[in-house]
């Protein structure tokens, strides 16, 4: 915070294994800590040589704003290369988000492979004298004549990704004096490569840029197809093997024995989160295979503590590790999202057997895997995030799957005096069980006091019981948090997705009063002292709350970028599709070249918090960032200035930054400013 920046740092530690080489015996630190703030990215060593890169961050251009990046190549400890990538005449800036990203050094060691955005010829005026030296050379200036494009509109893939149109895959050769060769396919933006075999081939996903490049931030629903290319042959093009006309396809990984690779596989359209198909194909069948499909349905279980939902029936990932398989190749780790945890899970690519990995807390997700050693976050809402090492050993039934052993001991006691509760509460659907997660300051967590509801965005998201700041910050000023999963969250199958799609602003709604009231019934928070907080479709919630429920006598709103008005939304955001899923379902499907109607129109209104503006009465704080591409910054302010005008309660915060106002100066501020409204109106 004194900084006012996110920083990084890396420390070194050295891991010993028991004798038979099935546990972690002891870890130590090596060295002291090292500040690494302006590295980008850093890739390991290549096998077979000693080379690693490193994109260092340079000083800010203060005409664009743009920071420079520069390209390092290390042989051993020996710097041979550093490259300037924006005089680089092949490319522009290198892409760095895993969303699109990955860099990757060859098998035999010599060529890097990454992702950068296209560099197109340069805009110049009419006005501007052409070299007439060039233009008697006889070289051929039309293809590369750029005059009169200053100003002409270029479609990037929105929200975090400002600026991205056009992504190409590049290679840079050692051997050949760091020669940089670009692979291009026109109509799309190329992503996350792999090498295929010996290195002679390489793979990557294609996102199809037309008719419109709609925002990929949070959305793995985008049409994409995988492609192969051959290397080795000068006039070779990419060549399309997996995606169809429906399908979204991501994280391509190659199985160890070089035979094909696993991907995942959405459906492109329809809710922007659901669950994923887990797919491996096989370049000697030219045909992929389901290894885990989207159609399982979570079983309801009966248990002494109540109902719970059973075993995982449907695959919900964010991404595959770059890093994922086991030594032998036959076992698979999964990061999978479930109702209310994030578990580790073996999978097995004979039998098709997905197993969880037993853990501690209720939180572990994979960061790294190598020579079956398992590096992993593993956190709690009450217990700071830290890092676990274990041996895999699948090979003894007699003992678990890992032992764990924490990386450093969290000497913090911070936030041992908060309490955190599970719910599976149940809904209108005998079918779906609705989860809450009740966060508590100890001294009062069997007692009915102030609570602060907070139901995710999305809206198809998750709370899961992972550390996060805000609750924590929450129980340290003497209130609950109480964190809702409504019908259509994330985690428990594909049909509790899909239940929400044309009933937002109704079932949602309903749903978290639902389990305002069930913890009010059981007297746990105290229904007379209720604040609201939410972001984004969060935002879209608690404002519907204050309008539609107003005589619950809420103290206090808190919109974080909300949703106010879908039908407004429409025009202004990276994701027009949103709405018409989410208003509409499968009745009325988005449309690329159909403007909406009137009727439609209206629907979108009657959907929408602003609909029951005239209604609301409670204290509103907007917080909005004026950079935000998925929900314009205007929603919010128009809600503000309609409460302003009614007389009502409020106050506007803007901020120079995006849809999760993450900067570290605006987040410091905007914390501090929730707690101090909250206090203000609950007093």
């Amino acid at each position: 915070m004194d900084r006012l920046e996110a920083t990084k740092h890396t420390t070194h530690h050295s891991i010993k294994l028991s004798k038979d080489g099935m546990t972690v015996k002891h870890i130590t630190t090596v060295g002291q800590p090292l500040d690494v703030t302006n590295d980008l990215a850093i890739t390991s060593r290549a096998k077979g040589s000693h080379y690693m890169a490193v994109v260092r961050k340079g000083a800010k251009d203060p005409e664009s704003g743009k920071t420079k990046q520069w390209l390092e190549i290390w042989d051993k400890t020996t710097k041979v290369k550093s490259i300037d990538l924006d005089s680089v005449e092949e490319h522009s800036t290198l892409i760095l988000d895993p969303l699109l990203s990955n860099i990757l050094w060859s098998p035999n060691g010599k060529q890097l492979l990454y992702v950068a955005e296209y560099k197109p010829p340069k805009p110049q005026s009419y006005y501007k004298k052409v070299n007439k030296t060039l233009e008697n050379s006889g070289k051929e200036l039309d293809s590369r004549d750029s005059r009169g494009q200053e100003f002409v509109y270029r479609e990037d893939w929105g929200e975090c990704f400002d600026g991205i149109s056009h992504t190409v895959i590049g290679i840079l050769d050692v051997d050949k004096d760091f020669k940089i060769q670009t692979i291009e396919k026109s109509g799309y933006s190329l992503g996350q490569p792999f090498w295929i075999g010996n290195g002679d081939q390489i793979g990557f996903v294609g996102w199809a840029e037309e008719p419109r490049r709609l925002g990929i931030t949070y959305c793995p629903n985008r049409l994409s197809f995988i492609f192969t290319m051959n290397l080795k042959t000068e006039d070779s093009v990419p060549q399309l093997i997996c995606g169809t006309e429906n399908s979204s396809i991501r994280n391509p990984r190659p199985l160890t024995d070089g035979t094909g690779f696993v991907y995942l596989e959405n459906k492109s359209g329809s809710t922007h989160r659901q669950a994923s198909r887990l797919l491996r194909y096989s370049f000697e069948l030219k045909t992929s295979e389901i290894l885990i499909d989207t159609n399982g349905v979570r079983e309801i279980i009966d248990t002494e503590s109540g109902l719970k939902y059973g075993k995982i029936s449907a695959l919900f990932v964010e991404e595959i590790t770059e890093n994922c398989f086991t030594s032998d190749g036959k076992f698979l780790i999964l990061n999978c999202f479930t109702e209310l945890q994030l578990v580790l899970c073996l999978f097995d690519l004979k039998t098709k057997q997905l197993i969880p990995i037993e853990f501690p807390l209720p939180s572990l997700q994979l960061l790294d895997l190598n020579d079956n050693v398992l590096i992993a976050v593993g956190s709690a809402l009450n217990t700071k995030p830290n890092i676990f090492v274990g041996k895999l050993n699948y090979s003894d039934n007699t003992k678990p799957l890992v032992e764990w052993k924490e990386m450093e001991t969290n000497s913090s006691d911070l936030l041992n005096d908060i309490s955190v509760d599970n719910f599976y509460i149940p809904s209108e659907d005998p079918n779906k069980l609705l989860t809450a997660i009740l966060v508590s300051p100890k001294a009062v967590e069997s007692q009915p006091t102030a609570t602060v509801i907070m139901p995710h965005g999305g809206p198809h998201s998750r709370y899961a019981n992972t550390y996060m700041i805000n609750p924590s910050l929450l129980a340290k000023i003497g209130l609950k948090t109480l964190l809702v999963n409504y019908r259509g969250s994330i985690g428990v199958d594909e049909d509790y997705v899909n239940d929400l799609i044309g009933h937002v602003g109704d079932n949602d709604v309903r749903d978290v009063v639902h389990c305002i009231k069930y913890l009010s019934d059981k007297s746990l928070i105290d229904s007379s002292k209720l604040v609201l907080w939410g972001g984004s479709h969060g935002g879209f919630l608690v404002t519907h709350l204050s309008g539609q429920y107003a005589h619950m006598d809420f103290k206090a709103c808190v919109a974080h970028n909300p949703v106010v008005d879908i039908s407004s939304k429409f025009d202004g955001t990276d994701i027009p599709d949103w709405g018409y899923v989410e208003a509409f379902g499968n009745v009325k499907p988005f449309s690329f070249d159909t403007p909406l109607d009137p009727n439609l129109l209206r629907v979108m209104f009657e959907k929408s918090p602003i609909n029951w503006i005239s209604k609301v009465k409670v204290p509103t704080l907007m917080m909005l960032g004026k950079r935000d591409r998925r929900v314009s910054w205007t929603q919010g302010l128009k809600y503000y200035r309609i409460l302003k005008a009614r007389g009502v309660k409020t106050r506007c915060h803007v901020y120079d930054d995006n849809h999760g106002l993450q900067k570290v100066d605006v987040n410091g501020d905007y914390c501090v400013n929730i707690c101090l409204w909250i206090l203000e109106n609950l007093s």
